[in-house]
């Protein structure tokens, strides 16, 4: 799934949202973890953090973002 797709599923407030995520980047995560923390069990439980961090973290409802780019 593209990230711009789990992405919606975030703002859609959609529990696949994480699923989705996990399949996608769950590996580079928790090895990441793992090298920083020496430790399968708190990799694991890092990444399942990070992950209702994410969910927390986002806004009610979607804004608009327009792109200005500035003149030179």
């Amino acid at each position: 799934m593209k990230d711009e797709e789990i992405i919606g599923l975030f703002f859609g407030r959609e529990e696949k949202a994480i699923s989705e995520t996990d399949k996608k980047y769950g590996p580079l995560c928790r090895k990441l973890a793992f090298e920083i923390l020496g430790s399968n069990e708190d990799a694991e439980e890092a990444v399942n953090s990070a992950y209702m961090n994410l969910w927390e973290a986002i806004p009610p409802k979607r804004r608009k973002r327009k792109l200005t780019i500035p003149k030179r």
